[in-house]
């Protein structure tokens, strides 16, 4: 921590000393251009582009031994992943080689790009090798909108009769994939946030991140009500087709505010707000008249509460979108009273 005296040089202009070991540090030389970031809280961080490291290597290592099970060791793999590092080396003693190999092989399966690129009798070293057009995070997100939506779909075309049960079992799995976008997703995007020159250049600020993780996990759940929607019918033997325009109407609502927060539109997430009242109301309706029927088929009232539970992430979403668009907008007023006090204290120099 620094001390420092500001010092005013004319009518307007504040001046405060660099420290002379940081900019050692970092390798600042005079004329050299700073990037000075106003943070939430109204403190700066001053730091240099051209400084920021954009493909550095970071190795996350985990030391393995007897008192770890099989799944710890899949958490640690998973944790050095989502981290954003770009290897993982496991070093391990005092365990089976055959348990290890079925952890990284379970992680392999949960992660999107992770491989073995070296290994000895005691350590095994894994890439994350990304494919290139997954490197955006906002095609990481729609790939996830799509995967899930699109199990949905084949789970009502089950339900209506346009194909058998076999869809049911491809939508269970197709699942795995939705999971391992969502990781792939809070990779990218803690690594946006460890290096604030890539905030900037994509215009992101810490509440997009806040909200951004609660939106990726609420299209995860999503696709998670899919696996158990299929399971569930799985052990009826005839699909409740009653429920198929609440079901409809559930993932059009999902579908529209997915679409109000990858394009911050607040007047696409109210409506679809207001349309999720009408979905309750069809609910509430089922739930009355199928009463009996709910009452002695289990399966059938995990269904209508998936597709309910479906409908409040799409609330939460539609009140996210709602608060990024106030948010947003309070920046833009900052931004143009600031841009009035430069234009004023130009005027009286």
């Amino acid at each position: 921590m620094y001390r420092r005296r500001v010092q005013r040089i004319g009518k307007s202009t504040y001046i405060v000393s660099l420290p002379n070991s940081w900019a050692r540090e970092i390798g600042l030389e005079p004329k050299m251009s700073v990037v000075m970031e106003v943070l939430p809280d109204l403190s700066l961080r001053i730091y240099v582009p051209s400084k920021q490291s954009k493909s550095s290597i970071v190795e996350h290592f985990v030391s393995i031994d007897s008192s770890l099970s099989e799944e710890d060791i899949v958490r640690e793999i998973i944790g050095g992943y989502v981290a954003g590092a770009s290897t993982v080396k496991i070093v391990y003693k005092g365990v089976k080689r055959e348990v290890v190999e079925r952890a990284v092989n379970t992680a392999k399966e949960k992660l999107m790009g992770l491989e073995v690129i070296d290994e000895d009798t005691s350590s095994i070293v894994l890439q994350v090798v990304v494919d290139p057009n997954l490197s955006s995070l906002n095609g990481v997100m729609k790939r996830m909108i799509r995967l899930s939506v699109s199990m949905h779909e084949d789970i009502i075309s089950y339900i209506m009769g346009s194909t058998d049960k076999a869809i049911l079992e491809a939508v269970i799995a197709r699942d795995n994939l939705v999971d391992k976008l969502y990781l792939l997703a809070l990779r990218q995007l803690i690594t946006i946030l460890r290096d604030p020159y890539e905030m900037g250049k994509r215009g992101l600020r810490y509440y997009d991140a806040i909200y951004m993780t609660m939106f990726l996990k609420s299209v995860e759940r999503v696709g998670d009500h899919g696996v158990n929607i299929s399971n569930s019918l799985l052990l009826l033997d005839t699909p409740p087709t009653f429920i198929v325009d609440l079901y409809r109407g559930a993932i059009d609502a999902f579908r529209n505010v997915c679409e109000s927060f990858i394009l911050v539109d607040k007047d696409m997430a109210a409506e679809a707000v207001k349309n999720v009242d009408k979905l309750r109301s069809v609910e509430e309706d089922i739930r009355r008249r199928y009463r009996e029927e709910l009452a002695s088929k289990t399966a059938m009232t995990r269904i209508l509460d998936a597709i309910s539970r479906i409908v409040a992430r799409s609330v939460d979403i539609a009140e996210e979108v709602i608060d990024i668009y106030a948010l947003k907008k309070m920046d833009k007023l900052k931004l143009a009273e600031s841009g009035e006090e430069e234009a004023e204290q130009a005027k009286q120099l």
